[in-house]
């Protein structure tokens, strides 16, 4: 079996159990507690989800909520053929555990995140979960997402960052954080030799060139790391040899960070 038909048999896996809706529904409770603090007065909430996967999963929770969601993803294209067939499985798995109540707002979009096809002012809260790092022109996203927010509006956007042990989204994409490397690869392969191909588009940027642009329109009153990886296998050797190019055990060992990023009122 390829490692993709892997990842594919344990994400299904997940979502028949439900530990997909579990992660996925923590991740949101991450989100609520960053953003508290900005939308408490609004309950129902304009919300953008970034990027939003062809799983689309922040988006259903989102408007299983309660809130008016409009998704943007160049996966939102209608499309045929056995994959489609397989997400749109997988998507009616996800959202049949959700049993969401009411009536549920929002829109999918097929467009670009650098070109945002929403008026000035449309979105009280922007969410972007592991999709930044693919951006391969993120001070145009920033800047649209500035445009594109309320004043006082807040963006939660969560990273893979690129300098993990499978920031190069070349090993296993559902072994979430990141525990053991295929036999025969190296950590950080990507950072070093880089025998293992990357097959995804990838930006490479590191945490503080995220926070320089995102502070070019933006206050940014929290950031955090929200997951670490691999600290087991960033062996004295390895933590030498990648310290001496700049990188330093906290960064080598971030998965996952979170940037809050307000718009100005």
């Amino acid at each position: 079996m390829s490692p993709h038909a892997c990842d594919y048999a344990v994400t299904l896996r997940q979502l028949l159990t439900g530990q997909r809706t579990h992660d996925e529904r923590s991740l949101a409770a991450e989100r609520d507690r960053d953003v508290a603090a900005y939308v408490a007065r609004r309950p129902r909430l304009t919300v953008l989800d970034l990027a939003n996967g062809r799983l689309r999963p922040q988006y259903l929770l989102l408007r299983a909520a309660g809130h008016r969601v409009v998704g943007i993803d160049v996966a939102n294209r209608p499309g045929g053929g056995l994959e489609a067939r397989a997400y749109r499985l997988a998507r009616w798995l996800y959202a049949r555990r959700l049993r969401p109540r009411g009536r549920l707002d929002g829109a999918l979009v097929c467009g670009d995140v650098g070109v945002l096809p929403f008026r000035d002012a449309s979105f009280d809260l922007v969410t972007s979960i592991a999709a930044f790092e693919h951006f391969l022109d993120v001070p145009a996203v920033v800047a649209e997402l500035h445009r594109v927010m309320r004043p006082g509006a807040v963006a939660w956007i969560r990273i893979h960052l690129f300098s993990c042990p499978s920031g190069a989204h070349n090993l296993s994409a559902t072994e979430i954080p990141l525990r053991t490397v295929p036999a025969g690869v190296d950590p950080w392969d990507h950072l070093r030799r880089r025998r293992l191909p990357v097959t995804v588009p990838l930006n490479e940027w590191r945490v503080g060139r995220y926070l320089d642009e995102f502070r070019k329109h933006f206050e940014v009153p929290r950031h955090y790391c929200a997951m670490r990886e691999g600290e087991s296998l960033l062996t004295p050797a390895l933590e030498a040899e990648l310290g001496a190019r700049g990188y330093t055990r906290d960064e080598l060992t971030c998965g996952a960070y979170v940037i809050v990023a307000r718009k100005p009122a």
